[in-house]
């Protein structure tokens, strides 16, 4: 009888408690953790989609407009239950709600499952990215789904073959850095024919890719007479900025190319996933399971493609390492992580191996100076020598937490978008064209945003504006400033606006009327004084209306 209820028990499938928990998690993060837009990309994207729904030209011809899988959902939420720019971001946390429930379907064991949630729902820059419009959060979904088809290339190679083609197509046509993961069905080919595995899958994959293909060109060539046009526009829209290395020389580039993703990694946090990652990796090609292969595979596609290819065909650039950029290496590498857990908390070796390098990434922490980090590393290398197994992942998903709310803490703080909104929509129903309102130039950008209504025409200038419009139509009587904490943080550049305006006060002779200031904002009203000439013959004011007036002596 014993021996026939431990049987049961064991045979009891695990209730999937941490999946829920993950997915509870999501919510609550999309829901609680909104800070409000970025003020960058976002604005184009949430932009993009109310045009498209709405039937509107397109006010610029970039590589943006053709990221459909980017702005379509998010546009199609704003059409109908109206313009929120939280809501539409929905589509980003249904993205990490598929991929988190994916990828828990295919783990076959109960504590790779768990380690797997733990790992894939605690990156800080996974989650920042959650309540927001970009093609990155989308994209997760897209690029966990190309491993996952591999899966069953054998058992179902039609209907696998038709779904990585899919996700394939649809992935590039939400952001273009899908094709790092391109090499993968090549080298899954390579391993298995090496077994003498049946090609099928590769046949179906092969004719569908090139059926989306073929009617991907057909549609730019019907449209806009050039198939091509799509990879002209992500040719031309490369600029010279602080991301861009085509401009920098070869320094830059071999910086770029040798320790500075490194230091990237380790600033922002995907360092513990990498490490943790490499017992995964090694043991893929060791031992013959094939879902171990297959992710290890993606991981490597990604990190290579990450680390030296080109985003031009015309010159070298590698890709700029933004954090936003790395988010879809989470899932692949959660998932190495959690298939070798049991060797990373358990084997002496590897424990080792890992705490070593993760302490590694405090050391270097320490030399940036940055002590909360250095603490963050040292801590998570003392959990995983010195806690023992069973509490181990507990005690990192404690401590992969804390970074988390701590930085949506921060960044509700720092921003405090619904004040600022709230200030920002009361001060502009006060103005009008003859008293508009002057602010940062990523505020003027996002007007249409914050106000919820598109081709407003609402009387926001940037200082840039104002002076070519004083310089052409005159001094407007009187005008607002509205300056936005936020710009120190997001904008530096774009910082030194108050002392730009009081410049143009000086130079044009406005007084400062009325002041509101708190910690996030400040507004101020500028009035037109009339030029007042004090004549040295008899010390009277007089009003200088007409420059060639003269005055009797």
């Amino acid at each position: 009888m014993v021996i026939i209820r431990c049987m049961q028990k064991l045979s009891t499938p695990q209730p999937p408690y941490a999946l829920f928990t993950g997915l509870l998690f999501f919510m609550a993060l999309w829901y609680w953790g909104y800070d409000g837009v970025t003020f960058s990309d976002d604005i184009s994207y949430l932009d993009l989609g109310y045009r498209f729904w709405n039937g509107l030209p397109f006010q610029e011809v970039d590589l943006f407009n053709y990221r459909w899988g980017t702005y379509v959902l998010p546009g199609f939420i704003t059409y109908i239950f109206g313009f929120n720019d939280h809501l539409a971001s929905l589509p980003s946390l249904v993205s990490y709600m598929m991929t988190l429930m994916l990828i828990w379907k295919v783990l076959t064991e109960y504590l790779a499952k768990n380690v797997f949630v733990i790992f894939f729902c605690s990156s800080v820059y996974l989650l920042h990215f959650l309540p927001k419009v970009y093609p990155d959060s989308l994209l997760v979904f897209w690029v966990a789904l190309i491993p996952v088809s591999a899966i069953y290339r054998h058992q179902k190679p039609f209907l696998a073959g038709m779904i990585m083609a899919a996700a394939f197509f649809i992935g590039f046509c939400t952001k273009e850095t899908i094709i790092l993961l391109a090499p993968l069905p090549i080298l899954l080919f390579i391993f298995d024919t090496k077994k003498d595995k049946k090609p099928l899958f590769y046949t179906y994959f092969f004719l569908c890719m090139a059926v989306l293909v073929i009617a991907y060109l057909g549609y730019f060539y019907v449209k806009f007479d050039d198939p091509f046009l799509r990879f002209r526009s992500i040719e031309q829209g490369h600029y010279i900025s602080p991301y861009s290395f085509y401009d920098k020389g070869w320094t830059a580039v071999a910086e770029r190319l040798t320790f500075s993703p490194i230091l990237t990694f380790i600033e922002r946090t995907f360092w513990i996933w990498i490490v943790l990652s490499v017992p995964g990796l090694v043991r893929a090609f060791k031992h013959d399971k094939d879902l171990h292969l297959i992710f290890a595979l993606a991981s490597l596609c990604l990190l290579v493609g990450f680390w030296f290819m080109t985003t031009s065909l015309s010159f070298y650039s590698p890709l700029p390492l933004n954090p936003r950029h790395l988010i879809i290496l989470l899932p692949i590498l959660s998932v190495n992580i959690a298939l070798e857990a049991k060797r990373w908390t358990n084997n002496f070796f590897w424990n080792r191996f890992a705490t070593l390098w993760i302490a590694f990434g405090g050391i270097v922490s320490l030399g940036l100076l940055d002590w909360k980090l250095a603490a963050f590393y040292f801590s998570f290398a003392a959990v995983l020598l010195f806690v023992p197994v069973k509490w181990k992942p507990a005690c990192m998903a404690v401590l992969l937490l804390f970074p988390v709310l701590a930085s949506v803490a921060y960044q509700r703080e720092l921003k405090h978008f619904d004040h600022f909104k709230n200030v920002f929509t009361k001060t502009i129903d006060t103005c009008h064209p003859e008293a508009p309102l002057i602010s940062h130039e990523f505020v003027v950008r996002s007007i249409d945003v914050l106000v919820g209504e598109y081709d407003s025409n609402l009387p926001l200038f940037s200082i840039h504006e104002l002076a070519e419009k004083s310089t052409a139509g005159g001094l407007p009587k009187t005008f607002t400033l509205l300056t936005y904490s936020y710009a120190a943080h997001a904008f530096p550049e774009q910082e030194s606006l108050l002392k730009e305006v009081n410049d143009y006060a000086t130079r044009f002779n406005y007084d400062q009327t009325n002041i509101y200031q708190d910690k996030w904002i400040k507004v101020i009203q500028y009035d037109h004084r009339k030029d007042l000439s004090t004549f040295s013959n008899h010390g009277e004011l007089v009003e200088n209306e007409t420059p060639s007036r003269k005055v009797d002596q």
